[in-house]
C-alpha cells in the first residue's frame, strides 16, 4: 500500500497518513516540495532528504552515553552513528569522548551532521568528528538541554551521567532508547538490536508512536 505525504499550508509540516511527521520544509512552493508530496513510502521520503539535507528542518536525534567507554559500547555508538546519519538525521550528543566521540565517528564516515552540546566554555574541547560545536558552560546541566532538543534518545552504555539524561528525556516525554548495557530506568525501551531501534526512531519521525517489539526493559 502507497504511503499518502501532504503538507500543512499554515506550518509548512509534513503529514504522514493523516498524521503529523517531524519533519517541516523550509519553502512549502518548492521544486523539492512537490517531490516530497509525491513520494509513496516513508524509504523514499527519507531518500530525498539524504539527498537534498538543506530544504528541511528535523530535531536531531540525542545519543547518549558514557566518556570512558568500552570497545563494544564505542563500536555500538560508533556504527548507530553511521545508521542515523545515512537516513538523513542529525545526532546531538554531549561531544566529548567515549560514546560521544564514537557515535559523531560513525556520523561524519556517512558524510552526516553531529552537533555537540559541550560543558564547558570552549568549543576545543569538542571531539574531532563534531560537526557543529555548541559551547553551553553549564556544566552536567546541558544534560536537560540535549534532551529537550533531541526528538528521540539512544543510550548507549552509561553511568550516573546518562542516567540523568534518560530521566531528562522520559521527563520530556521523549522515547527513551537504550542498548549496550544502559543504565536501567523505568519507562526506556532496552534492545540489543540496532536496526530495531532505529526503525522505531524511523516511526516516530513519521508520526507513529508504536513501537516494534522486543523492547521490554530487563
Amino acid at each position: 500500500m502507497n504511503t499518502l505525504f501532504s503538507l500543512e499550508i499554515k506550518t509548512n509540516r509534513l503529514y504522514c497518513n493523516g498524521k503529523a511527521t517531524l519533519i517541516r520544509l523550509i519553502d512549502a512552493d518548492s521544486a523539492f516540495a512537490l517531490r516530497l508530496k509525491e513520494c509513496l513510502s516513508q524509504q523514499e521520503v527519507l531518500k530525498l532528504i539524504r539527498d537534498f539535507p538543506n530544504e528541511v528542518q528535523i530535531p536531531p536525534v540525542g545519543v547518549i552515553g558514557p566518556k570512558e567507554a568500552t570497545d563494544a559500547q564505542y563500536q555500538c555508538a560508533q556504527t548507530l552513528g553511521h545508521m542515523l546519519a545515512s537516513l538523513g538525521l542529525c545526532v546531538i550528543c554531549g561531544g566529548r569522548n567515549g560514546s560521544m566521540e564514537a557515535v559523531c565517528k560513525g556520523v561524519y564516515q556517512a558524510g552526516g551532521k553531529s552537533i555537540a552540546l559541550l560543558p564547558g566554555d570552549s568549543w576545543l574541547e569538542a571531539n574531532p568528528y563534531v560537526t557543529i560545536p555548541v559551547v553551553t558552560n553549564m556544566g552536567p546541566t546541558r544534560n536537560s538541554l540535549i534532551a529537550q532538543t533531541a526528538f528521540a534518545l539512544i543510550a548507549v552504555g552509561g553511568g550516573y551521567g546518562t542516567l540523568t539524561e534518560m530521566a531528562y528525556g522520559l521527563h520530556y516525554d521523549k522515547a527513551v532508547f537504550a542498548t549496550c548495557d544502559a543504565p536501567q530506568i523505568k519507562g526506556a525501551r532496552y534492545d540489543t538490536d540496532l536496526e530495531a531501534i532505529v526503525t522505531n526512531i524511523c516511526n516516530i519521525l513519521f508520526g507513529d508512536l508504536s513501537f516494534n517489539e522486543p523492547a521490554i526493559a530487563p
